[in-house]
């Protein structure tokens, strides 16, 4: 069980705070790509995996209304985040990052932590509508998609650990 719950932890593991990339056309609002807490949640992953789990039509209505739930919890954290967003990448060649960048990472950090255990609390209330042959399946079908979207906190493009 433990051994399920760090996996779950790391399944889960959200990027820091990130900035956005300069482009071609400056750093407006549309030019910038999409914020690491605009990733799809695990129950999400799962309904539209529907087929592939052989979801049945009660099963698929439980993970919306989860999914449901979960959009309305995060939807005030995520506009916090946005908020936090600078309009511009940071400096990296000014040194120390000033105390109001430090006192910002610190609240993004919170922000991320409590959408983690959002998207964890959704992700086990999920589980208990699905099979014990469609809980594995989904640990499988999340792993694939959390090592899609590349590494995790803190990596820097690199292959993970041990490989």
């Amino acid at each position: 069980m433990k051994r399920h719950l760090f996996m779950l932890g790391l399944l889960f593991a959200v990027p820091t705070f990130a900035s956005s990339t300069p482009t071609s056309q400056g750093s407006s609002q549309d030019a910038r790509r999409p914020p690491p807490f605009e990733r799809k949640s695990p129950v999400q992953v799962l309904i539209d995996h529907r087929q592939d789990l052989a979801l049945t039509d009660a099963q698929a209505a439980s993970l919306e209304r989860i999914q449901t739930a979960l959009d309305a919890k995060n939807a005030p954290v995520k506009q916090s985040l946005e908020a936090l967003r600078p309009p511009a990448p940071p400096d990296r060649t000014q040194g120390t990052p000033s105390a109001e960048d430090k006192a910002a990472h610190e609240q993004a950090r919170g922000l991320f932590e409590q959408l983690r255990a959002n998207d964890l609390a959704a992700y086990q209330e999920a589980e208990q509508v699905l099979t014990d042959a469609q809980k594995s399946q989904a640990r499988t079908l999340l792993e694939t998609e959390r090592r899609s979207h590349g590494p995790g906190h803190g990596g820097r493009g690199g292959p993970p650990r041990g490989e």
